[in-house]
């Protein structure tokens, strides 16, 4: 076996296997705040709370609290807030299937930048954490790509060098990290495109 031999498969989860497929909920909100769609996802995912939220410093709740008081809203209106803006999101069952035939060979990952309560909703929401081998959230453990030290964490977990590993991400800066580690990479544009790409990659490795 070659030292570039495919021995893990780490995927990143938002934008990825969990999609806004129905962007209706999130421009809805938008426009009951007096906001476009891109404001206010640059408030939730990119405000400094966010960021630190991001990488555990805060914790969700205090992100949300953040957003809350930035609206002037009360907390049942701030849960109904949260419910619309993850409204759209849908859990990618194509890449499920897919990534359920490759675990009989391969090792799986989830390295996800997501706030402390990601893998409550994701359990609640969509159950599919346990197709993965180690699945880890930023704010768990205080690191966050393109931190190198965050994908070290996961290659330790899964016992692997970053030449026996590859990589997943709808991130092109996250993608490029990786690659500047030695990963091999798929930049997640598409599932079908995503799913020939990484199905051509372990037929060369």
């Amino acid at each position: 076996m070659s030292s570039d031999t495919i021995k893990a498969i780490i995927f990143d989860m938002g934008g990825v296997f969990v999609q806004t497929t129905d962007k209706n909920p999130r421009s809805n909100l938008a426009k009951k705040y007096g906001l476009d769609d891109e404001a206010l996802s640059l408030l939730v995912f990119q405000s400094e709370t966010a960021q630190k939220a991001t990488i555990g410093e805060i914790d969700e709740n205090d992100h949300w609290k953040f957003i809350g008081d930035h609206f002037g809203v009360n907390p049942l209106e701030l849960a109904n807030f949260q419910e619309d803006f993850w409204g759209g999101d849908t859990l990618d069952e194509d890449l499920v299937r897919f990534t359920k035939t490759l675990k009989e060979k391969y090792k799986i990952g989830l390295l996800s930048n997501a706030w402390s309560g990601a893998r409550a909703l994701l359990t609640r929401k969509f159950g599919f954490l346990d197709l993965f081998d180690v699945s880890v959230f930023s704010a768990e453990v205080k690191m966050a790509k393109p931190d190198p030290k965050f994908y070290f964490w996961m290659l330790n977990k899964l016992n692997v060098k970053a030449q026996e590993a590859l990589f997943v991400d709808d991130y092109i800066e996250n993608i490029t990290a990786a690659k500047e580690l030695g990963f091999k990479t798929v930049h997640f544009k598409n599932t079908i495109g995503t799913i020939n790409k990484i199905s051509e990659l372990i037929a060369i490795h």
